[in-house]
């Protein structure tokens, strides 16, 4: 991809736009950041109060637009990753809940004979705020960071710690929840299906089954997308495949 505006010029609010993903999609981001230690102000090589050492940049930014829910998975490569920061923004301004404040109408203690209220002004807890939704059945036990993405606009910020020039690898897969349905017959025989209404699907599930509690990573799909999205012979990128969780 190419485009007008060198990295130097982006800021967050004018990133390098990946694209708009509707489907399953593997990517890899490569530059350098850090100083370049170039003479700039002037024309020529003297040193004056006009001139002196500068260019590079130490933030690389990258938008990702999502069509529908998705998973956006990061993983850094290169040859210094742990020299590489790599922050992820909702640009959707989705607010956070409000929590409720504590007055004289709830929870009423008596001490001594005396009824006081000693959480008045006091902040309610929300489980929201703490990505804490316990649910014991599902894989990532409710907690929403692991959660679908949605619709809408994301930010990615590859920074350097180093004052020096340093290369840098992110990849990244945009991974979409399956659609699909399997309907299973008493025999365990599959029932073929085309144009299927899921939501007139009547199934008597076991008690622990939640449609969303497991989340595998197929690295053949990966690396089919990675295949579809680039040309022939560029090697897979490596920093993905222990991420995978099954073939």
């Amino acid at each position: 991809m190419r485009a007008s505006t060198q990295q130097r010029q982006r800021t967050k609010e004018n990133p390098l736009i990946l694209g708009s993903f509707e489907q399953l999609s593997v990517r890899r981001l490569t530059g350098a950041l850090g100083p370049k230690n170039k003479l700039v102000g002037r024309s020529d090589t003297s040193l004056t109060s006009n001139g002196g050492f500068g260019e590079g940049t130490y933030n690389h930014w990258f938008q990702i637009n999502l069509l529908s829910p998705a998973w956006i998975i990061l993983a850094k490569g290169g040859p210094r990753p742990k020299y590489i920061n790599v922050s992820a923004y909702d640009l959707n301004l989705t607010p956070i809940e409000g929590r409720a404040i504590f007055d004289v109408d709830s929870i009423p203690e008596t001490r001594n004979g005396d009824v006081y209220h000693p959480y008045v002004g006091h902040v309610m807890n929300k489980q929201s705020n703490l990505y804490n939704y316990f649910f014991p059945e599902r894989l990532d036990k409710g907690d929403e960071r692991y959660y679908p993405l949605g619709v809408g606009g994301y930010l990615l910020c590859v920074s350097t710690t180093r004052n020096e020039p340093l290369d840098y690898e992110v990849c990244i897969v945009v991974e979409f929840p399956t659609t699909t349905l399997d309907i299973v017959l008493e025999d365990y025989a599959y029932l073929l299906y085309e144009n299927l209404d899921e939501s007139f699907v009547i199934a008597d599930t076991v008690s622990d089954y939640v449609e969303t509690g497991i989340h595998a990573h197929s690295l053949s799909e990966w690396d089919d997308a990675w295949k579809r999205e680039h040309q022939q012979g560029d090697p897979f990128p490596a920093p993905l495949v222990p991420l995978a969780t099954q073939p």
